[in-house]
């Protein structure tokens, strides 16, 4: 009898582990769809996959947002809620980040300051890390092709658009 209450057991925590698997996994998808369609919006050309890879410099990216995002998946299939699942930032396309540059080099603090400004938001510390992360994300691709221009580096950096 308590062999079969062990096998039991065994079978339902086999179950469940599946299970959590099924929704990590799902969780995880929806994910990298959210984030190849943010990729698509900084880039302005839906669905070429070939011209990504080739301004990742044809090496696969290894970003803190993905762990970020495996963190939140496995958080919310244990069953705990997650601040960062429930926030809801407008969407900020290159268009967006480049109407906040001029001529005058600002620092990526100054931009930050300005998009909150422009969205008409007052964040929570969640919401303005994912903004960070956006307006980093969108610095890396429009310095690679060419339409932000950079100088300095490290805390002196400056970012403007061409004159």
């Amino acid at each position: 009898m308590s062999n079969m209450t062990s096998v039991k057991s065994a079978l339902e925590a086999e179950i469940r582990h599946a299970r959590e698997g099924i929704v990590f996994y799902s969780s995880r998808i929806e994910a990298l769809d959210k984030m190849l369609k943010q990729l698509d919006q900084l880039d302005g050309a839906p669905g070429k996959p070939a011209e990504l890879s080739k301004a990742v410099g044809g090496k696969r990216g290894y970003t803190r947002k993905v762990d970020a995002l495996l963190a939140q998946a496995t958080t919310d299939s244990v069953g705990k809620s997650n601040s960062a699942a429930k926030t809801k930032l407008p969407a900020t396309t290159a268009k967006f980040w480049l109407g906040l540059l001029s001529e005058t080099p600002v620092s990526n603090q100054e931009i930050i300051k300005n998009a909150i400004a422009a969205l008409k938001i007052k964040p929570n510390p969640a919401e303005l890390k994912k903004l960070k992360q956006r307006l980093a994300n969108a610095i890396t691709l429009m310095t690679k092709d060419g339409s932000m221009i950079s100088a300095g580096t490290g805390r002196a950096r400056r970012f403007s658009v061409k004159a």
